[in-house]
């Protein structure tokens, strides 16, 4: 009986490691390291030597994802900074470490396969549930800083939701007849958690992916059935898909560059207790189509600020942002004059917001709203075209990347710059461009494919994307749907960052890819 154990306990190592991989990928950075490790580790010990040959004939696909590590020592033919080209190395052992660990590993079975899925998925509803708790524990004063919470940054996070959400709606309908109503009731829960969690977390990127995933899902379900009725209904529901969140930014875009009319004439020249205004008609800001730089008392606003808070108005708060541009913009949020009396209409929590660095009311709404983060989207666009400065301004941030990036490619187009050498094209561009763009601020370009083009040329991004796609079409595993959705939601989710040049991106994108093309036992 022992002997049976410990054989049984044994063959499962293989197994416990990928289950390990899985449950850290929401979880831990190093943890994801450690397990990876284990999972080659696990794999070279349960080699069977007399079966490699044959092994490696039925699994000899998983050569071609080692490829791009291999793209990586290639291009270093070009480097000149090796500190960067080793980061650039260590970033991507993931290409190297997991599909060696699938090619030598045993063979996983089929439920096998299943469990890893659903172990990961229940993964991440825990880490979700775990960072709304710490949020709301912490107290918090604005959504728009809920991507600060978790484990994992809030993109590469937003994309193992998305798959999750995936797994959780196919293992629905599959096993529908084998669930009881328990078991249903607590998928379409944590189905309801993730959902509401993704919008809660204001990942743009994870929220379209998303979307133009279910997009492209109840296309490929709808069409492939032949009644006419099942196509008209199909038809109705994906042009409804794309009409009702373009609705709605069309009125968040609409509601932001609603202004408030304004007669010169007509603008009062003393406040309340006979101090002059400041009028500033050159300056354009608005905050809920208010503009900010009208009916501005210095004096009032200083003296009653300062009775209010104990955080002076002339200094920093400690985020770095100067207290007296954070009162005015948040007066001017409210339709609030800047003078003794908008300071004195403040309620306290009003006044705990601004010395929190929140410049506008709306921001500070901490329940389950989108707005928050589509309005601080359009105001750095609004601000970025207004004024060229990109700085401390996410999307506007990476519009100066992308130009960065293309500027680049053009230089080097069919080769690249080589491994590690993109920091240096990156920091001579801003230089020699004269951008607006402060030191510390400089950056690669949030685009996956894009970022292959600055450091490989167009020729090392078709190797990389031959590697890739290949093996999935040989295999025809692409018939498999949740792996084809899972591929669409890496696909996507690129164009939103360079997920691949993360260590939890590329380990979460290969270790599933391995996965999914991994042979399996019946």
């Amino acid at each position: 009986m022992t002997l049976n154990l410990t054989k049984l306990y044994i063959s499962n190592w293989f197994y416990l490691a990928a289950i390990l991989f899985a449950v850290s990928l929401p979880f831990s950075i190093a943890l994801i390291s450690i397990s990876g490790g284990l999972l080659l580790f696990t794999s070279l010990l349960q080699l069977n030597k007399e079966q490699l040959r044959k092994t490696f004939n039925e699994r000899k696909l998983f050569l071609f994802p080692i490829g791009i590590f291999f793209i990586y020592l290639v291009w270093l033919i070009f480097t000149n900074d090796w500190k960067w080209a080793s980061y650039d190395l260590r970033k991507n052992m993931a290409y190297l470490i997991l599909p060696a660990a699938f090619l030598l590993g045993p063979k996983l079975s089929k439920t096998q396969y299943k469990n890893i899925l659903y172990v990961f998925s229940f993964a991440v509803v825990l880490s979700s549930i775990i960072t709304l708790v710490n949020f709301y524990l912490k107290e918090d004063h604005s959504i728009l800083n809920a991507q600060h919470y978790g484990f994992m940054h809030h993109i590469r996070f937003s994309l193992q939701i998305d798959f999750s959400l995936l797994i959780f709606v196919q293992l629905l309908f599959e096993q529908r007849k084998l669930l009881n109503i328990y078991q249903k009731t607590g998928i379409v829960l944590a189905v309801g958690i993730l959902i509401s969690f993704l919008v809660w977390h204001q990942s743009l990127t994870g929220i379209i992916t998303l979307l133009i995933t279910i997009f492209i899902a109840l296309g490929n379900w709808f069409f492939k059935h032949t009644s006419p009725k099942i196509k008209v209904i199909g038809a109705f529901v994906l042009v409804l898909s794309v009409l009702l969140p373009a609705a709605y930014l069309y009125y968040a875009v609409n509601r932001y560059y609603t202004f408030d009319s304004i007669d010169q004439n007509q603008l009062s020249e003393l406040t309340v207790e006979g101090n002059k205004y400041s009028h500033d008609l050159k300056k354009k800001e608005v905050e809920n189509g208010h503009y900010v730089w009208l009916f501005v008392c210095d004096k009032e606003l200083e003296e009653e600020w300062n009775k209010r808070s104990d955080l002076k108005y002339n200094t920093l708060d400690k985020f770095g942002y100067n207290v007296k541009y954070t009162l005015i913009r948040y007066l001017a949020s409210k339709n609030l004059r800047k003078d003794a009396a908008g300071v004195q209409a403040l309620t306290e929590s009003d006044v705990s917001n601004i010395e929190n660095g929140i410049s506008n009311y709306l921001l500070a709404d901490i329940g389950l709203s989108l707005y928050p983060r589509i309005y601080v989207s359009i105001w750095e666009l609004d601000s970025y075209y207004r004024t060229g400065n990109a700085n401390h301004r996410s999307l506007a941030q990476r519009i100066e990347y992308s130009k960065a990036a293309f500027s680049i490619i053009q230089d080097n187009f069919w080769l690249g710059v080589g491994t590690g050498n993109w920091k240096k094209a990156y920091r001579d561009f801003y230089v020699s461009s004269n951008s607006q763009m402060a030191p510390e601020r400089y950056g690669n370009v949030h685009n996956q494919y894009l970022n292959y083009m600055v450091k490989f040329g167009l020729i090392g991004l078709v190797l990389i994307l031959f590697f890739l796609f290949y093996p999935v079409y040989i295999s025809k595993e692409y018939r498999n749907t949740l792996f084809l959705l899972f591929l669409v939601i890496m696909i996507v989710g690129n164009f939103g960052d360079a997920n691949f040049e993360t260590h939890t991106g590329s380990n979460f994108f290969v270790f599933f890819y391995c996965l999914f093309l991994t042979p399996k036992s019946t």
